[in-house]
């Protein structure tokens, strides 16, 4: 995906830009160009992290960094032909979650 297609994508919603870059970095490492998908990643995280309700609502919680692990076998099920790799998906996670 470009720019232009993850503004699309995002289009309506006020997603955190931690949550949000982490989203497009996982579409972009692997391969996932829906035009849904950075939306729905993005609720999944917010929602199994606690930084939102997975309803395209969002808050300034701490996130529930316990629960990245979970989070990434969630992701990597969601999209087994693409996602591959658990330890890539917990980095990208890890180092724009908590900053």
């Amino acid at each position: 995906m470009h720019k232009k297609s993850f503004d699309e994508a995002f289009k309506g919603y006020s997603v955190p830009s931690n949550i949000r870059m982490t989203s497009e970095e996982i579409c972009k490492e692997f391969n996932i160009n829906g035009i849904c998908d950075p939306m729905y990643i993005s609720n999944v995280i917010a929602n199994e992290l606690g930084l939102g309700d997975g309803c395209g609502n969002f808050n300034n919680n701490k996130p529930t960094l316990e629960k990245i692990e979970y989070l990434s076998k969630r992701l990597m099920e969601s999209y087994r032909s693409n996602i591959t790799d658990l330890s890539t998906v917990e980095s990208i996670i890890k180092t724009n979650i908590i900053k």
